[in-house]
């Protein structure tokens, strides 16, 4: 699902703050504007996936128009796309320890077979994911 919420950003003790708009409760910093902004999309992809999954009622945006800015203030948009997020979660690789007879390892490693390959080949033909 896409969002954009939007956020300000505003110095802070050498810091770089952020507060958003519509979720009072999501503040972040950075050292620096590419840092906050950063932190910034971070956060929201973190509350936004856990808003999902417990299927809460998000807010609806507020119009960048009807947002006041300070004068020390800089607006900032903050787009998320959490069906990418959840993508790169599912497709990041986890480390198995697992225990095969001796000379299934002899074999497998004369015949320069990937062991990881070949366990996540069958296990995707086992539980009949595509």
């Amino acid at each position: 699902m896409k969002y954009i919420y939007y956020a300000t950003l505003y110095h802070d003790d050498g810091m770089i703050g952020v507060k958003f708009y519509d979720f009072p409760s999501i503040n972040t910093f950075g050292n620096d504007e590419i840092e906050a902004a950063e932190m910034a999309k971070d956060a929201l992809e973190g509350y936004l996936l856990a808003a999902e999954d417990k299927h809460l009622a998000l807010p609806p945006k507020t119009d960048a128009a009807d947002i006041d800015v300070k004068k020390e203030e800089v607006l900032l948009a903050v787009m998320v796309d959490t069906s990418i997020v959840r993508e790169r979660e599912d497709n990041k690789l986890v480390k198995k320890t697992l225990s095969i007879p001796a000379y299934l390892d002899r074999a497998a490693r004369e015949n320069g077979l990937n062991f990881s390959q070949e366990l996540s080949d069958r296990l995707r033909k086992k539980l009949q994911l595509n």
